[in-house]
């Protein structure tokens, strides 16, 4: 069916799927949100924002999927059989950004989440004047923000994925009070490691026995996977047999082969493309590899630490608050210092021993990631922003006269509840 047919539905679970106690937002008022991605490829962002619509509809919020027609997420989306508009990522002509305008317009969406630059942009121009719809932003890399002013005028609340994002927000000039940090979650994968491991073993042609270090990520300059390739050649001396397995792709593979060739390393490190199902990869390994230069948070790492598997990673931005128990202090991985390749090798040797030590390190980090970066704490924190936003439309409108029924009626009883009506901050 042509989505023009039908702009006004919005995704919407069966109630009979709801979880407990979660079928409505914290004011008791089901929302309705539009989830805009512009990004062709899958990365973090992208597990990102299909983690937190997925979760918001089983807690009974009505959503607007906007992504461009070739991603993977789109794919995803029309095989979860969910409501999507297909929105030209890069270059939207007029009648796209009107028809999201209607679009949004027809199906009372109350918060747009633009969740990455151009999606900002984009829904941005699309509703200007709008100002009944609140517009959410989120900032997942550790790069500085190059036109603080548009964030400043456009978004609402601009979301940053960890500490470290939000401090380099703030010193590109974003508002203090526009920013919040509502870290990246991640669902506790249910994958027997044991089914895993065979699984990745037979696919590689090893025995079972062989290590194997797994890597999940684009192939771009700041994930340093040619750290990983030099880090190989220098393991092979101490380790004869074992294989590093890449899932990824980007735009440095050709220099990544061409450095895998130098080393002669072709049976030991192996390039394998866009992988559906990378976890499967994480949980079969021996341990996870992530020597990236610059990190927003890192969800890929916080999974091998929900899975049990040893973490070996620089210590970058956000990194750091995923390697670190924020009240000890203690070490929740194999931390990478400098840019020695034989280091890197050392971490993941050592990695591999089974002792008391890393049995100790291993279960505090599967802790810390299930209590800080589980995935629906990072829900909840969205539901109580997004109902915060929509909540100071609602006050405003109440002391203006201009108030729906339903809004009014929605704040009679949050007052009811609270002892007063609450203002707007």
């Amino acid at each position: 069916m042509d989505p023009e047919e039908n702009e006004g539905v919005v995704s919407q679970v069966n109630p009979k799927t709801m979880t407990k106690g979660g079928a409505v937002s914290m004011d008791g008022q089901k929302l309705k949100i539009a989830l805009m991605s512009s990004q062709t490829i899958w990365g973090g962002g992208e597990q990102f924002i299909w983690s937190l619509g997925r979760g918001l509809m089983e807690r009974g919020h009505q959503i607007v999927w906007f992504t461009d027609p070739t991603s993977p997420l789109a794919a995803k989306i029309q095989t979860a059989g969910y409501r999507q508009f297909s929105v030209p990522s890069r270059k939207p002509k007029i009648r796209d950004l009107i028809r999201i305008r209607r679009i949004c317009e027809s199906s009372g969406v109350q918060v747009m989440h633009a969740n990455d630059t151009h999606a900002v942009n984009w829904s941005s121009i699309a509703l200007l004047g709008k100002k009944r719809i609140r517009r959410v932003a989120v900032k997942h890399t550790a790069f500085p923000i190059q036109s603080a002013a548009r964030y400043n005028w456009l978004v609402d609340s601009l979301v940053c994925v960890s500490q470290a994002v939000r401090k380099i927000c703030i010193e590109s000039g974003i508002t203090e009070s526009r920013t919040t940090v509502i870290h990246g979650g991640v669902e506790n994968a249910s994958i027997q490691r044991t089914e895993a491991r065979f699984s990745i073993c037979e696919q590689l042609g090893i025995d079972k026995s062989v290590p194997v270090f797994s890597a999940v990520g684009s192939l771009l300059p700041c994930k340093a996977y040619h750290r990983l390739v030099e880090a190989a050649h220098h393991l092979r001396w101490h380790l004869p047999e074992f294989r590093v397995a890449i899932c990824g792709e980007g735009r440095e593979r050709g220099s990544l082969e061409k450095l895998i060739r130098k080393y002669s390393l072709e049976k030991h490190v192996q390039l394998l493309g866009f992988q559906a199902d990378p976890s499967r990869w994480i949980a079969g390994s021996d341990a996870f590899v992530h020597p990236s230069l610059s990190e927003g948070l890192s969800l890929v790492a916080i999974q091998a630490q929900m899975l049990g598997v040893p973490v070996i990673a620089s210590e970058c931005d956000g990194l750091a608050e995923v390697l670190r128990n924020p009240y000890t202090n203690k070490e929740l991985g194999w931390i990478l210092r400098g840019d020695d390749p034989s280091m890197l090798a050392n971490l993941m040797l050592d990695a591999l021993h089974q002792n008391e030590r890393r049995f100790e390190r291993l279960q505090a980090a599967k802790n810390s990631a299930l209590d800080r970066f589980h995935v629906q704490r990072m829900i909840g924190g969205f539901e109580r922003l997004y109902t915060r936003l929509v909540g100071q439309d609602v006050a405003v409108s109440l002391r203006s006269g201009t108030a729906s029924q339903e809004s009014i009626e929605s704040l009679e009883r949050e007052s009811h509840s609270h002892g007063g009506v609450r203002q707007a901050a």
